[in-house]
C-alpha cells in the first residue's frame, strides 16, 4: 500500500470515519510493517506517521532493555512494534468500558490560592474575573481564562517589592498560571508554590522562590537578572524558557532548558545549560544531560509523558494530579512504560490503559489506589 494511502487511512481513523474494511486493511498494513519492516519510508513520511500516532497513542509498553526515545527517528520501531496494538485497541471503541468506574476520580484542574503581603488569602478558583486586589504600584486581576495578572500602575510603591512578598500555591490536583509584575509568565504544577515580590521596582534582581514544579517564560531585562531559588540551588537567567521540578519525592532537583541560556549554581559549583539540556542536582552536585524536553513540559501541555518510566514514578504523578494515596501489594513490575496519556481523563481510564499492558493491576478504594501485580 502506498504511503499516501496509509496516511489518509490514519487520518480517517482519528476522525472516526473509517469503515470496518478500511480499518482491517490499515491494521494489516501495520502488522506487516512491524513484523518485517520491509516497507521503505522517506524521512518526512516516517516522521509524519510517527507524529500522527503519537498524537493519539495513549500508551506504549516495553521492557527496560528497549531503546529509549533520544530522537524522533529512533521512535519509529518502538511505535510500530510496541504501540500499534494499543493504538488500535484504544481507538476501536470511543466509549471503552471502565472497570474502575464505580470508584472513579476526576482529574485535577485550575485551583490555587493567592496570599498577599498583608495576609489576605484569595481562593482563585472561586474568585470572579476582574480586579482581585491592589497593592502600591501594582494591580492584580483575574482574566477570563483564569490567569492571574500583576500589572504595574502609575503609582510608585511605598517600599521595595522585596519587603512585599506574595505567594501563589496550588493544592494536590491543581495547576495555575500567573503573569508576574515584570511580564514573566509562570505555569505552576500541582502541589507547588511560588513566592515573589509584589513589584520588582528598585530591586537589584528579580528573585522568586519555588517549591514543587513550575515552567517559566522569563521577560528579558539585562539590567535585572531573574533568579529562581529552590532547595539547594539558584537558577539565574536574563530571559528564557525553562522548567524546574523540585518535588521532594523525586530524585533530585531537575532544571530543563527549552530556550535561551541559564546558569545554575550552589555553594560548590555552577553550570551553564544549553537548550535541550537538563540538570539534576543530587548530593549538592549537578549532572547535566541532553533529553527530550517534551518529557519535562508535558504537564504544562495537559498530558502525562512516560519514557521508560517505572510504575512507582508514574503513580507519583497520578497521586499529585488526582489527589489520591497510593499503596502497593506484593512485588510490582520494574518494567518501563512508554507513551502519552491526556490529563483530562478520569483516573479509572488512565489505570485501564496501564492495565492493558498486562504488567500491572489496580484497585480503587475511596481516594486510595492499590497497585498489584
Amino acid at each position: 500500500m502506498k504511503i499516501e494511502a496509509v496516511k489518509s487511512l490514519i487520518r480517517e481513523y482519528n476522525e472516526g470515519t473509517l469503515s470496518p474494511e478500511q480499518k482491517a486493511k490499515l491494521e494489516s498494513w501495520y502488522i506487516n510493517q512491524a513484523a518485517n519492516s520491509k516497507t521503505e519510508l522517506d524521512e518526512d513520511s516516517e516522521n509524519e506517521i510517527i507524529q500522527l500516532l503519537r498524537s493519539t497513542l495513549p500508551l506504549k509498553y516495553a521492557k527496560p532493555s528497549r531503546t529509549l526515545w533520544p530522537r524522533i527517528a529512533a521512535v519509529a520501531s518502538i511505535i510500530l512494534c510496541l504501540g500499534t496494538a494499543w493504538y488500535f485497541y484504544q481507538r476501536a471503541d470511543s466509549n471503552p468500558e471502565v472497570s474502575h468506574a464505580k470508584n472513579n476520580i476526576l482529574p485535577g484542574g485550575n485551583k490555587a490560592y493567592l496570599t498577599l503581603a498583608d495576609g489576605q488569602r484569595i481562593a482563585l478558583t472561586n474568585a470572579k474575573n476582574g480586579t482581585l486586589a491592589q497593592q502600591p504600584g501594582v494591580n492584580i486581576t483575574k482574566a477570563s481564562d483564569g490567569e492571574v495578572i500583576y500589572s504595574i500602575t502609575g503609582l510608585k510603591p511605598e517600599r521595595e517589592g522585596a519587603k512585599n512578598y506574595n505567594t501563589i500555591e496550588t493544592p494536590v490536583g491543581g495547576q495555575y498560571q500567573i503573569v508576574l509584575p515584570d511580564g514573566t509568565k509562570v505555569w505552576l504544577n500541582a502541589a507547588s508554590s511560588l513566592k515573589f515580590p509584589s513589584t520588582f521596582a528598585r530591586l537589584v534582581n528579580r528573585k522568586v522562590e519555588l517549591r514543587g514544579e513550575a515552567y517559566f517564560e522569563v521577560a528579558k531585562n539585562k539590567q535585572q537578572p531573574f533568579i529562581v531559588k529552590t532547595v539547594g540551588q539558584e537558577v539565574e537567567v536574563l530571559g528564557t524558557h525553562f522548567n524546574i521540578n523540585t518535588y521532594k519525592d523525586e530524585q533530585g532537583v531537575k532544571t530543563t532548558l527549552l530556550e535561551g541560556s541559564v546558569k545554575i549554581h550552589n555553594d560548590l559549583e555552577s553550570k551553564i545549560l544549553k537548550p535541550g539540556e537538563q540538570s539534576t542536582l543530587t548530593s549538592r552536585r549537578f549532572m547535566v544531560k541532553t533529553i527530550d524536553v517534551e518529557e519535562a513540559v508535558a504537564w504544562k501541555k495537559g498530558y502525562f509523558y512516560f519514557n521508560n518510566e517505572n510504575i512507582e514514578s508514574i503513580m507519583r504523578k497520578l497521586s499529585r494530579w488526582y489527589n489520591v494515596d497510593v499503596e502497593y501489594e506484593g512485588k510490582i513490575t520494574d518494567e518501563g512504560f512508554y507513551g502519552t496519556v491526556s490529563q483530562t481523563k478520569n483516573i479509572s481510564q488512565v489505570l485501564n490503559i496501564l492495565e492493558k499492558t498486562k504488567g500491572v493491576h489496580f484497585k480503587i478504594e475511596g481516594r486510595r489506589v492499590i497497585v498489584m501485580k
